[in-house]
């Protein structure tokens, strides 16, 4: 105490020590820590599960980073790295590999982003697919379409327990069929497992059905 009060060299010296940052549970040390705040800029889902799970703390908090100092520009322009919304100067988001909005599907039909098969999805995702080229343009494409629908869908199941059970056993075929995306590590392996999963998909969800419709309609003809 009598060093900290009478040497200013050590009182500099102590006071810029810092203090170790103390992670949330949820962080993974070994990702980026922008990972998770860009998909608390861009999920809203995730979002409103971390607001609700840590009310005492930001999300530069959760994951060690220092939260942007946002400084209020002259004659209402901002600087870069931030947009102008509601009339303050907002940090836009850091483009990454792993951002592209989450699968709100998937979510609303799970409950959670952070359910084992979301997490998943995102897996495949980030690992395999935008790791490729054709990977990273069949995700451009079909983010478009997906995007287009999905949050009504998503909408309903929130709003509908039955019809949410029902998309949980619908899309529970295509989750299978991606688990053979995991053995995809080259350019080739990505363009062909995925040519097979979209093949395998188109049978289970369109000509199995169209067959087994054919074959009952056949089979009351011949009894009527």
């Amino acid at each position: 105490m009598d060093r900290y009060n009478d040497e200013a060299g050590y009182k500099k010296w102590f006071d810029d020590i810092e203090e170790p940052k103390v992670l949330a549970p949820f962080v993974d040390p070994n990702l980026d820590p922008q990972y998770y705040v860009d998909r608390y800029n861009n999920e809203i889902t995730y979002k409103d599960w971390f607001d609700k799970t840590y009310p005492e703390m930001t999300i530069y908090e959760a994951v060690g980073l220092e939260e942007p100092e946002i400084v209020e520009p002259e004659f209402g322009e901002c600087g870069e790295g931030t947009k102008l919304v509601d009339g303050k100067c907002t940090v836009i988001p850091s483009e990454s590999k792993s951002s592209g909005g989450g699968c709100l599907i998937a979510t609303a039909a799970y409950g959670s982003e952070m359910a084992p098969q979301v997490q998943f999805l995102r897996e495949i995702r980030d690992n395999q697919l935008m790791n490729t080229e054709s990977g990273t343009s069949f995700m451009t494409g079909f983010n478009q379409v997906y995007y287009s629908f999905s949050p009504y869908i998503a909408d309903m199941q929130r709003e509908n327990p039955m019809f949410k059970e029902m998309v949980k056993i619908g899309i529970t075929p295509l989750l299978s069929s991606l688990s053979i995306m995991e053995y995809a590590e080259s350019e080739s392996q990505v363009l062909g497992y995925g040519i097979g999963v979209i093949l395998i998909n188109i049978g289970m969800y369109f000509a199995a059905p169209a067959m087994l419709f054919f074959g009952i309609k056949k089979v009351r003809r011949v009894r009527f």
